[in-house]
């Protein structure tokens, strides 16, 4: 599966929020779902990490290659498909434009932290069809996280609800070309007609960024839905 900035929630101390877990004082706040028609941000674009870095740890992408499952990308309005409404947490928008091709949804931060670097969630989704077992989609997914490059967890991962449906969620800190950043991740379970529907949140932003990351995620937890 195509799992990206990257399936949870963010901030580091004892306080779990979201779907990666990163701890902070940042509480969710209360507000609609995403309405916002594109970002007003005038530097940094989208930049998510694509596709899964190779290593030791077992990632849904494995499982799928090595049980012959086929994997079709899912977007907005497709046939049978759930519909996934992403919340949108204040200081934030729509990415727009910007949204990967591949992906199903994404956001970003729209405040003066954004000038350097725009932290995004991402979600992307994917229809399994073949032999699939839904209990090795949660149990493989730490999978991509844990290959990153210095991957540091801040929290142990761990199983959770999204929209009323089975999860699972971590996060921590990683390197890319000399930088560390924050990361979390939550992979989300939808049994669906003729498939089993995966969505993956993917958050993403600079370490100095964690706080903000953190409370947009608890948001997209409490008040993401998903229509079957």
């Amino acid at each position: 599966m195509r799992m990206m900035p990257a399936a949870s929630c963010v901030a580091v101390v004892a306080v779990v929020l979201s779907f990666g877990l990163l701890g902070c004082s940042s509480k969710p706040g209360s507000n609609p779902p995403k309405t916002s028609a594109g970002p007003t941000r005038a530097a940094a674009k989208l930049t998510p990490r694509t596709g899964s870095a190779p290593g030791p740890h077992p990632t849904i992408a494995t499982y799928i290659q090595d049980n012959g499952i086929t994997e079709t990308p899912v977007h907005r309005g497709d046939p049978g498909a759930p519909t996934i409404n992403l919340a949108l947490p204040p200081g934030w928008a729509d990415a727009g434009q910007d949204t990967p091709d591949w992906a199903y949804d994404a956001i970003v931060f729209d405040g003066p932290q954004a000038q350097d670097y725009s932290s995004s969630i991402v979600a992307v989704v994917s229809k399994l069809t073949g032999n699939v077992d839904p209990q090795q989609i949660i149990d493989r997914a730490p999978g991509e996280l844990e290959n990153l490059n210095d991957y540091q967890p801040t929290t142990p991962g761990s199983t959770a609800m999204l929209g009323g449906f089975p999860a699972y969620r971590l996060g921590g800190t990683w390197v890319q070309d000399g930088r560390t950043k924050v990361v979390a991740q939550q992979t989300v379970v939808i049994p669906g007609n003729g498939g089993v529907y995966v969505l993956q949140l993917d958050a993403d932003g600079l370490q100095n960024q964690r706080d903000v990351v953190s409370a947009a995620t608890g948001i997209v937890d409490q008040q993401t839905t998903i229509k079957t």
